[in-house]
């Protein structure tokens, strides 16, 4: 079985459906997959991290943020907008400017769009900086602080070859998500059926589109191209090299699953194998 590749529910049902279309017998076949995350970070009061991290400013100008939001009474609900008011003032009409630079079907001057990148990105790690400070801290929005950021705790990303194994200030974390995606496989032997796909398939996955285009026509010349008498399965390999096009080229190797290719063709009646022998029936 040719594999097409490894899809999430939606997307599988998609391109399913365009090979089943085609005429191919679709395998679908359900996995449950891991993704996984590793961070490390120092963790400890303010007092106890200046000087420990390198270009410590950046966290106490988000600091002096989180403080200045938390003064004017920010909510859980407020707290956000409050934050990058305070961080940047300008930040609601970069927002703005970034969904016009998405919108925009013109060239965009790329200093500018450039600009407006760095600050979303500077906005994302701040807001998880300061969200990371509200949880450690036990800070309650909304309510009295009582001094909670005095001498705050902090959790700063850091890479931790750069420190002591044994630091105590230094933490681990892992992150395991478990994902369901779906595998879609197709009979090697039926991948000519290629021609009979709908365009927009080879728009959309334009990737899956060629390799299965290659594989069909490898298998087409296997079938409409056969070899005189016998031959072994490294000569057979050499059969499923093949290069077309002449200013522009095709190149498709499947040496490598030669045997796989020669299982398929000799299932569809196509070659006989005896051992490592191979003849194309007449």
């Amino acid at each position: 079985m040719f594999k097409v590749g490894e899809y999430y529910e939606d997307e599988a049902k998609s391109i399913a459906g365009y090979l089943r279309d085609a005429g191919f017998k679709v395998d679908i076949k359900g996995l449950v997959q891991a993704r996984t995350d590793i961070t490390a970070s120092l963790q400890g009061r303010h007092s106890e991290l200046k000087g420990k991290i390198d270009a410590f400013e950046r966290y106490e100008r988000f600091l002096a943020a989180i403080k200045s939001a938390v003064e004017k009474g920010a909510t859980q609900e407020s707290f956000r907008d409050l934050f990058l008011t305070m961080l940047d003032p300008s930040w609601k009409d970069k927002r703005e400017k970034f969904k016009e630079l998405q919108d925009s079907s013109e060239e965009v001057d790329e200093e500018s769009g450039m600009d407006v990148i760095k600050s979303i990105a500077e906005w994302v790690v701040a807001m998880d900086f300061a969200e990371k400070v509200v949880e450690i801290n036990d800070i309650k929005l909304g309510e009295p602080m009582d001094g909670c950021l005095d001498d705050p705790l902090l959790s700063i990303p850091v890479n931790p070859a750069d420190y002591e194994p044994g630091d105590s200030m230094l933490r681990g974390r892992v992150d395991v998500d478990l994902v369901k995606k779906y595998e879609i496989s197709i009979d090697e032997f039926y991948t000519p059926l290629f021609q009979k796909i709908d365009e927009e398939f080879g728009e959309k996955y334009h990737e899956e589109y060629l390799q299965i285009m290659a594989l069909g026509l490898l298998i087409d010349d296997l079938v409409d191209e056969p070899s005189e008498g016998k031959m072994d399965i490294e000569d057979f390999a050499e059969r499923c090299i093949l290069d077309f096009g002449d200013k522009d080229i095709l190149s498709i190797d499947a040496s490598l699953v030669a045997e796989e290719v020669a299982r398929s063709l000799e299932k569809n009646g196509i070659i006989k194998m005896k051992g490592s022998t191979i003849k194309w029936k007449s």
